[in-house]
């Protein structure tokens, strides 16, 4: 486990003169840290996360502010900024989704991909609900209360997925208003993924069609969209916007995200050239240069068919933890094409080794691209003593 320094140790002085501030000791503190860091890498089997990634040939843009201020269609008064390569990360996803004319652009993460989502949702239908499942990303009820907007967290089925029956009696009871809906593409609590056509008939049946459906496809996205037998889970299958997590299947030092939407909703919001000379219309204007440069990096070295051998190496490995830890006798269960298994939690130092994420009395094992076979052996030689 990370041992993190002293609040003592890491006290920022009003006035560094004459202390150690800035020293080999501070250097040493850094590279402790970063050594611990770099340690647990060989234990990070229970979070949704991708450690498999060396983005160091990139070390030089840390010597410069690079800001993509405003939306990546436009180029800005600011120059130093990596617009054309967030066009081109944008355009691989958008082709992937289905739709080669989405906007999009890179974000902080899979919360403002959903906000975003969200918010073009309640600029088209003001008056809307908004639904997601139980199970769906813990930020909902918070983006509802960001746009406040009415929030209904939908019961699920036995599949963890959506329960379609109890959206169309939520929205009955709630006939003549408009829908924004969140479908969960991969649930952090199970690997589940909701009907994006299904939601959309439900709504139908209870008496609506002014529905906005996201997508919310950060962990299982490209998962459904590249395994050997590819699962709706985007434009193609009915989503109005889109967002895919950066950090997890393709990996990063941060968080970061994609967020994809179809042009003509996000028309709507547009603000033209006043972010600096460019356009406004994404949420948080001022964003970074670096990581459309990482995402860009990392694909350029996949290419498609990578990530496709990538997929089917967490599928794979999943596969073969499912079959390892039920001979442990620990009951595990994984949803179809997931590469999310559940089992028997373990007692709680093989949890905090294992970096096990634990609900209830089920912890998760996520089998990422830095997740090998090698792994799921040792960690059941733990189990077993």
């Amino acid at each position: 486990m990370v041992h993190l320094p002293s609040a003592d140790d890491v006290r920022i002085p009003d006035d560094p003169t004459g202390s150690n501030c800035g020293s080999d000791r501070d250097v040493a503190l850094l590279k402790d840290l970063a050594a611990q860091i770099l340690g647990e890498r060989d234990h990070m089997v229970g979070f949704p996360v991708n450690l498999d990634f060396d983005y160091r040939p990139l070390a030089d843009f840390l010597q410069v502010h690079g800001n993509n201020v405003g939306g990546p269609g436009t180029d800005s008064e600011y120059h130093l900024h990596s617009k054309v390569f967030e066009r081109a990360v944008v355009s691989f996803f958008a082709r992937l989704a289905g739709d080669d004319d989405a906007f999009g652009y890179v974000t902080s993460g899979g919360t403002e991909g959903n906000l975003y989502g969200c918010y073009l949702g309640r600029e088209r239908f003001p008056e809307a609900v908004l639904y997601a499942s139980e199970t769906t990303h813990y930020s909902m009820p918070k983006i509802a209360r960001l746009l406040g907007m009415d929030y209904v967290a939908v019961e699920t089925g036995p599949d963890r997925a959506m329960d379609l029956a109890a959206l169309r009696r939520h929205h009955s009871s709630r006939k003549g208003r408009p829908a924004v809906v969140v479908a969960t593409i991969g649930t952090t609590t199970g690997g589940a993924e909701d009907d994006l056509a299904g939601i959309r008939g439900a709504l139908a049946d209870a008496g609506t069609d002014q529905v906005h459906l996201h997508s919310d496809a950060a962990f299982g996205g490209l998962i459904a969209a590249l395994a050997p037998e590819p699962r709706p889970w985007a434009f193609e299958s009915g989503a109005d916007s889109v967002a895919i997590s950066g950090h997890k299947m393709l990996g990063a030092p941060f968080p970061c995200g994609i967020a994809l939407a179809r042009p003509e909703h996000v028309d709507a919001i547009r603000r033209e050239g006043i972010a600096v000379g460019s356009d406004d219309d994404t949420i948080t204007g001022s964003r970074d240069a670096f990581t459309p440069l990482l995402l860009w990096y990392e694909l350029r070295r996949l290419g498609r068919t990578g990530l496709q051998r990538r997929v089917a190496h967490c599928l794979a490995t999943a596969e073969y933890a499912e079959q390892r830890l039920r001979e442990e006798g620990l009951h595990p269960q994984r949803a179809p094409g997931s590469n999310t298994v559940l089992f028997e939690t373990p007692a709680a130092d093989i949890c905090a080794r294992w970096n096990l994420l634990t609900v209830g009395d089920q912890a998760h094992l996520i089998a990422m691209p830095h997740v090998t076979g090698e792994h799921i052996d040792r960690l059941c030689a733990d189990l077993r003593t």
